[in-house]
């Protein structure tokens, strides 16, 4: 089986590229500790802490990668999920601790997918 990847950050886009995607500069980028992010697989909005000043264009993601989260702000894409591969990644920085904790299920699904193999 492949081996799980959970990029964070500069991971988003380095797997987005690595995918077949395409980044994009941001007029302005997403920087502080109150960006809202929708998780697009249930609709709810994280507080998330971001500084970035480029963006995966989620329309140039290939077939069997969709987007997962959304800037709530400037609906810009903030992280990536293969389709069937254990391969993922946010724009944000779960670590951080912006919620304090209402991201780390990023950590155990990750956790998961390593012990899983």
């Amino acid at each position: 089986p492949p081996r799980p990847i959970f990029g964070i950050c500069l991971g988003n886009q380095l797997l987005s590229l690595a995918a077949g995607a395409k980044t994009y500069k941001l007029k302005y980028g997403n920087r502080g500790m109150n960006q809202p992010c929708i998780d697009l697989r249930t609709g709810r909005c994280y507080i998330t802490p971001q500084n970035h000043g480029f963006a995966v264009d989620s329309d140039s993601l290939p077939p069997m990668w969709k987007p997962l989260f959304m800037n709530a702000n400037d609906l810009s894409n903030e992280g990536i999920i293969h389709t069937n591969k254990p391969f993922f990644s946010v724009q944000f920085h779960p670590e951080a601790s912006g919620g304090p904790t209402d991201t780390a299920f990023l950590f155990q699904k990750f956790v998961g997918h390593v012990r899983s193999i």
